[in-house]
């Protein structure tokens, strides 16, 4: 359970081809405001827009966790809860430490990369649909040129 720590909703652009970024702390876990609270708990924060499927997939995945453990975060685990991005096992002052700079490049990496490999995937797609249509202008040029006279 969590408790929203942000009064509003910073703006959405939820075209595919923007920058995928986090915009805020949105909400962190109950538990912080006990008496007693836990050294790590779940922080969520804002996307800046619908999160993609490839990236869904790279910013819950192994590489993703891997680089984190390389940045000494090993402990953190990053998982996409509708519109936010739930960090795992973290602290506000984890986050503000350096962690928060560190999330936000992977996650804009990872959306530069899915862009790259969405652009490259249109146009190959763009270059068959050229040549098939080449290829079939051929063949009905040939086939219009058979006479039986």
């Amino acid at each position: 359970m969590s408790i929203n720590v942000s009064s509003h909703e910073p703006a959405r652009d939820n075209s595919p081809e923007s920058m995928l970024r986090l915009t805020s702390v949105v909400a962190v876990s109950r538990e912080l405001y006990a008496v007693d609270p836990p050294a790590r708990y779940t922080v969520s924060a804002a996307f800046s827009r619908r999160v993609l499927p490839a990236e869904t997939t790279l910013i819950q995945g192994p590489a993703t966790h891997e680089r984190l453990s390389k940045q000494g975060y090993g402990h953190i685990s990053l998982v996409i809860n509708e519109a936010r991005l739930d960090i795992v096992n973290t602290s506000l002052e984890e986050l503000k430490a350096g962690l928060a700079s560190l999330v936000g490049s992977l996650i804009r990496e990872i959306s530069e990369q899915t862009r790259h490999e969405r652009e490259q995937r249109d146009e190959a797609a763009l270059s068959k649909r050229r040549a098939d249509a080449a290829r079939k202008q051929e063949i009905e040029t040939l086939a219009h040129d058979i006479s039986f006279d």
